[in-house]
């Protein structure tokens, strides 16, 4: 995108906010963003074009299948610098990659698993069942409330114990929008003989993540956060720890040869692509990041970072609203997460919605054990993007006044 970022031809890429439909005003696109229709025509472009198989059948279909699944593997890969277009293995989304390696890594007994307390629970759940089955240990390091984890003191102490064998945490925050030093950790992990999984389903969209400078072990994302299809995913992993996985899931795509007693694996990433991929999602996938490239992805998070600006200093003079995470807009990113004193986050985001068509998120966010840990309401979540508007800002802080004077 060249020139000043112009937010109103990014919106003539998008459907549903075309003014004709009555364009809602979208601020959940940390759950879900919206697709663009240049990634709509890529998905559709192989019912319309190839549907079949790859691998498996050699006829036309087949092969333009195969090469073009190929080349959208190539787009992920360079997108995200990985070193080898082999160590992008294709998932349904960020949890399954995390189950992938949780359930696939050889861990040994006495083998800790180290997370911060503000995960998702797709980056909370797996570690606590195998800490259930006994499979390793799961600790925890703290995220305040409303203060960016620059101290990696705690970091260091818990590797510095020994004995931890994986940090797993989140790129990007979904409740606060701040971002962790991947870098640090990694390099903190490395030195003290630990691997790292980055959880990078929110900062997918908002940062440029080259996996190669952070030197991270392995990287899980979703699409569908990025402009991208839903059910659709990705995990990168270094080449010699992905050979040492143990398959997740077998069949299919998964092996060469079979007999009764024992079976030949397919190559990497083949090996962990078991059953038929969802070859449309990986398509738009890459048209996916294609189109964020395009953008810019400065460009995008200097706009989102005006929106926040605004959102943050309409709202946070006022004397019953809280925003949960660092004070800094620059600090958020996309996200503005409000706890609001006095009034009920699911009853107002129902009214957003039913008076001027402000779609927003209410509730623990998938972070329910931090939100428990911090005594916490359900929050209003206000998440932007690259379509988002400064009008919708004003749209949005000027209805949150007016029910806020009238309800509370």
């Amino acid at each position: 995108m060249s020139g000043p970022y112009d937010v109103n031809a990014v919106r003539e890429d998008f459907t549903c906010l075309s003014e004709g439909r009555g364009a809602p005003i979208y601020f959940d696109s940390a759950c879900v963003t919206l697709k663009p229709r240049q990634v709509v025509e890529a998905i559709v472009s192989y019912y319309n074009e190839h549907p079949s198989c790859h691998k498996r059948a050699v006829h036309k279909f087949g092969a333009a299948t195969s090469r073009r699944l190929d080349e959208a593997r190539e787009a992920i890969r360079r997108h995200l610098n990985v070193p080898k277009t082999g160590e992008v293995v294709f998932t349904r989304n960020t949890t399954e990659s995390i189950n992938l390696v949780a359930n696939a890594f050889r861990f040994k007994q006495g083998d800790v698993v180290l997370t911060t307390d503000a995960e998702h629970n797709s980056n909370l759940l797996p570690w606590q069942f195998l800490q259930k089955h006994g499979k390793v240990a799961h600790r925890t390091i703290s995220i305040p409330v409303d203060a960016a984890l620059t101290d990696l003191s705690e970091l260091e102490r818990e590797l510095a114990a020994g004995s931890v064998r994986l940090v797993s945490v989140f790129h990007t925050s979904h409740v606060t929008g701040m971002t962790l030093p991947i870098a640090e950790i990694t390099e903190m992990a490395h030195r003290h003989g630990a691997l790292v999984l980055v959880d990078a389903a929110q900062g997918l969209a908002h940062h440029a993540i080259d996996v190669a400078a952070l030197d991270v072990d392995f990287l899980a994302l979703s699409f569908h956060k990025a402009f991208g299809p839903s059910g659709m995913g990705a995990l990168y992993g270094k080449t010699d720890l992905l050979e040492r996985l143990d398959p997740f899931l077998v069949g299919g795509e998964t092996v060469e040869d079979v007999d009764y007693r024992s079976c030949e694996l397919s190559a990497i990433p083949s090996r962990f692509e078991a059953g038929l991929l969802n070859y449309a999602g990986a398509l738009g996938s890459a048209r996916a990041l294609q189109y964020l490239d395009a953008l810019g992805i400065e460009a995008v998070r200097a706009h989102e970072l005006e929106l926040n600006t605004f959102i943050t200093e309409r709202l946070t003079g006022l004397s019953n609203v809280r925003v949960l995470g660092p004070p800094a807009p620059a600090q958020r990113g996309s996200i503005v997460n409000l706890q609001i004193s006095g009034m009920d986050a699911g009853e107002l985001s129902i009214l957003l919605d039913k008076t001027n068509h402000i779609m927003t998120r209410a509730g623990v966010h998938c972070c329910h054990a931090w939100y428990r840990k911090h005594d916490l309401p359900a929050t209003l979540r206000v998440s932007l993007s690259a379509y988002s508007t400064l009008g919708e800002a004003k749209v949005f802080t000027d209805t949150m006044e007016q029910m806020l004077r009238h309800f509370t």
